[in-house]
């Protein structure tokens, strides 16, 4: 691919997130699981048009997540089958999150740009709202379960929990962050702590990720308090959300509740002091959480936040994928 061709690659990607989204959505990588359909079969099962979701198949194989047959068929590839929701590591959740609402928020980013504010729907308050709605709720939170789970079985191989006796997944979601260090120490008792409308779905998904018997579910708000039961607190992609004063008070209310000897663990991916092609991802989070009013951060930014609420980093463990464990202690 040429120079020009890789751009213009660049320029269109749009409609790859778009097509994906849809067609998770529409539930086509689960339908073909089963073996090659033709588009007329699968929009009677779907209810839509048959040429749209014929263009939208063709779409999906040239992608290579389907392989398009003679006689009009199509069928499920390996990369298709990642999308499917049952899949071991599933991107289904993450397909629907970015056709969803990260499309949307990326739509008002020369604002947030301008203003250096969120131009999109964002605070507390947002994140009540969207919690509530079950169809969104479920979309958001399979896609945090689907990277919480492949994260929570790399930091149970590169962490060592030996000193811990109860672990909290703040802000949990369904709690997936907890399955790996669960699985790997039969000595941690685990608790999830977030809204209290997720209880009954984060529990269902506790139980059928084998956790169920060890794992205990809490409802309330960390802008709030925090429930002291834990000495290791685990944060996942909680503070990007935030800005500095608002983390700083979720760190706090952390500080409080892990005891004199807990600790905190603060996982994300952290932005390096110069960036190169290979920090995209870190980068695009940034500019995703630009839009909501949060931010990736340097070490050094990690540093001061954490001093400014009366922690300390003892350690960074690096973790599969770019992620990194930030150990705070009270300072």
């Amino acid at each position: 691919m040429t120079d020009r061709e890789q751009v213009i690659d660049m320029i269109t990607g749009a409609w790859k997130t778009s097509v994906i989204g849809e067609g998770a959505r529409l539930g086509l990588f689960d339908r073909l699981a089963g073996g090659a359909r033709t588009a007329d079969d699968l929009a009677g099962d779907v209810g839509v048009n048959a040429d749209g979701l014929m263009r939208l198949l063709r779409g999906l194989a040239t992608l290579g997540l389907m392989r398009h047959e003679p006689g009009g068929r199509f069928s499920l590839t390996p990369l298709g089958a990642c999308l499917r929701r049952d899949a071991p590591d599933s991107l289904n959740g993450m397909a629907g999150h970015w056709a969803d609402r990260l499309w949307n928020s990326f739509g008002g980013i020369g604002e947030s740009i301008r203003t250096g504010a969120a131009s999109a729907p964002s605070g507390p308050e947002h994140f009540v709202e969207q919690q509530a709605d079950p169809i969104r709720s479920d979309i958001f939170n399979r896609a945090m379960a689907e990277g919480s789970l492949r994260v929570g079985r790399s930091l149970a191989r590169h962490y060592d929990f030996s000193g811990c006796k109860a672990l909290m997944d703040v802000g949990g979601g369904y709690g997936a962050l907890l399955v790996g260090p669960l699985e790997a120490h039969d000595h941690l008792r685990g608790f999830v702590f977030d809204l209290p409308v997720l209880s009954d779905a984060a529990t269902a998904y506790l139980r059928e990720q084998g956790v169920g018997d060890r794992a205990t579910y809490l409802g309330g708000s960390f802008f709030e308090s925090v429930p002291a039961v834990a000495d290791c607190l685990m944060l996942k992609f909680i503070l990007h959300d935030w800005n500095d004063e608002t983390s700083r008070r979720i760190l706090m209310h952390c500080r409080e509740a892990m005891g004199e000897g807990g600790r905190v663990l603060i996982v994300e991916r952290i932005v390096p002091e110069t960036v190169t092609p290979a920090d995209q991802d870190v980068i695009r989070g940034d500019l995703t959480m630009l839009t909501i009013g949060g931010k990736e951060r340097t070490e050094a930014e990690y540093r001061t936040l954490l001093a400014e609420a009366g922690l300390a980093i003892a350690a960074i463990v690096p973790l599969d994928g770019g992620y990194s464990a930030i150990e705070a202690r009270r300072a």
